[in-house]
């Protein structure tokens, strides 16, 4: 049995196992710990006994019983030898082995086979045994093998959400297009070591357009600009809603007159979606020989194709999104101008045919009159387009909206001679979001400017106050003409300041309503509810993505 000691010794298992004993202690170490050596000293105390006696009882025997011993000494030397033989081949050899096996084995040298006696106990045990080792040496292969694929499976899923990360970040903080698609035109083309790679988007009229490409002669450039959007499949004719493989490039050769690398070159199509529609394509030439076609790769392409796709829609939307706003400020600016300087204008125009007219009379005094008014309305004109100025700078100092509408009332004052009160019960502290203090004044402005043109009024109010604790309740009202029952028939374009108002108001979720009849006054009622939002379309693009399956 062995000691502890040697137990505990052996489940260390060091990787480096230096043999410092010398083959002769070793076999003796193994006689003792298999506990032969108490077997050999017994048959050599036998034979030493058998010697002692034949040598001191020598003369008291015959000749006969002499030859006898004799005889039986050498066949107990031969059967010791003998034994001993047997001893070391059967027991102290084989153990030997074994042991020189185990430390080899703990060494690290996994594929050490122990020699395989001929016959014997241990002969099974040492087949065993290698076999023992030939599997713990493919067993550490395959842990080896897997290791390594659970590296590489790792470090291209750290790659993979890298690149992810940076599109989900890129979507909302770039600003051209065009260089995002270039930029990770360049990334996929490392992921893959492509040979060469391009990016084609859907531009308005149905073709494929060339946004960026690398590894292509010019020739080749100047031939796939712009390509019909069902032409092969770097269009949409093809594409689905994964990624596409095409081996075969000689049609894509044929359709452009131009050959498309050697013939180990195969053709990845990356589709750019985005709501199940497909907006571009990345198309990149890689090696046929590359395993591309696995399920990683796979999702991960489609994935930064789908990622792209937000960002291409996102940036269309914005483009769209500030076209809409460019032609809704032409519209406020047209509103603006309806009653500040266009009819000043026409009057301006009105005023020099009548001079005309006049100074085919040779009447020089009414000439005089004549240039007097028209230079009024220019002092008139000019005061408006100030105002004006002055008119679209106001909101960029926040106010409040009681100081607000004291500066309006303010300045009606200063241009008109019709008395006009300012009441209001809310706090003067309150304060709206910029669109509606925007619309709000502007809408107050529109109506005093009508009154101040168009009312013949003496007097006018405003009275403004909180109702419910959410609706601001705005009433502008004059003893003046009224609207004209004629004002729904009038011409396009020649009640411009009311639709203003009216649209105006429907920009802020706001109501507005006129009463008034004729040579009895106007009122305006505009009712602001104050938790509402704004009727403006927001883009909001998702860019959240799964990270399970990677």
């Amino acid at each position: 049995m062995p000691s502890n000691n040697d137990s505990q010794s052996s489940t260390q298992l060091p990787l480096n196992f230096n043999i410092e004993m010398s083959d002769m202690k070793r076999v003796f170490y193994c006689l003792f710990r298999c506990r032969l050596v108490s077997h050999i000293f017994l048959i050599f105390v036998i034979f030493a006994a058998l010697f002692t006696t034949l040598l001191f009882t020598s003369e008291t025997l015959s000749d006969h019983i002499k030859l006898i011993s004799s005889a039986l000494f050498l066949t107990a030397l031969i059967v010791l030898l003998f034994t001993s033989r047997l001893i070391w081949i059967n027991y102290i050899k084989p153990i030997h082995e074994l042991e020189t096996w185990s430390q080899k084995l703990r060494s690290g040298e996994l594929n050490y086979k122990m020699p395989v006696p001929k016959y014997g106990e241990l002969t099974s045990v040492s087949e065993d045994l290698n076999d023992l080792g030939t599997m713990l040496n493919h067993l550490a292969k395959d842990t080896d093998k897997q290791l390594q694929e659970h590296t590489q499976y790792t470090e291209q899923k750290t790659q993979s959400l890298t690149i992810l990360y940076d599109i989900a970040a890129s979507i909302n903080t770039s600003n051209d297009l065009n260089d995002l698609l270039k930029r990770f035109l360049n990334t996929l083309t490392q992921i893959l070591n492509a040979q060469a790679g391009a990016v084609r988007l859907l531009n308005s009229n149905k073709q494929m357009e060339l946004v960026a490409s690398l590894g292509f002669d010019d020739d080749l450039i100047e031939k796939e600009k712009i390509i019909p959007a069902d032409s092969c499949i770097c269009g949409l004719s093809e594409v689905t809603d994964t990624v596409t493989f095409l081996e075969n490039l000689l049609p894509c050769g044929e359709r452009v007159g131009h050959k498309f690398f050697t013939d180990n070159i195969s053709l990845l199509v990356v589709p750019l979606k985005y709501q199940g529609k497909t907006l571009g394509v990345y198309n990149l030439f890689v090696n046929s020989s590359q395993d591309i076609r696995t399920h990683d790769y796979i999702e991960l392409f489609t994935s930064i194709g789908n990622h792209l796709g937000m960002a291409i829609a996102k940036a269309r939307l914005d483009e769209e999104s500030n076209n809409l706003s460019i032609i809704k400020e032409r519209n406020r600016i047209s509103y603006e101008l309806h009653d500040s300087l266009a009819q000043t204008l026409a009057s301006i125009r009105f005023q020099v045919r009548v001079l005309d007219e006049i100074l085919h009379q040779d009447d020089e005094a009414s000439t005089w009159q004549q240039l007097e008014k028209i230079e009024s309305t220019v002092d008139e004109a000019n005061s408006e387009l100030r105002g004006l100025i002055a008119h679209f700078q106001a909101p960029i100092r926040k106010q409040a909206l009681v100081p607000a509408v004291k500066d309006i009332v303010k300045r009606f004052r200063a241009e008109s001679d019709i008395h006009i009160f300012f009441q209001y019960t809310l706090v003067e502290s309150l304060t709206l979001d910029d669109e509606k203090h925007l619309e709000v004044t502007r809408i107050m402005q529109e109506a005093l400017t009508n009154i101040r043109k168009h009312s013949h009024a003496s007097v006018a109010r405003i009275m403004m106050q909180v109702k419910n604790n959410n609706h601001l309740n705005i009433l502008i009202e004059d003893d003046g003409v009224g609207i004209p029952d004629t004002m729904e028939k009038a011409k396009p374009g020649t009640q411009i300041g009311l639709t203003s108002m009216k649209d105006r108001a429907k920009r802020i979720k706001a109501t507005l309503t006129f009463e008034a009849e004729a040579d009895e006054g106007t009122q305006l009622i505009l009712d602001v509810n104050l938790t509402s939002q704004s009727t403006q379309q927001s883009v909001n693009i998702d860019t959240t993505f799964q990270l399970t399956n990677l």
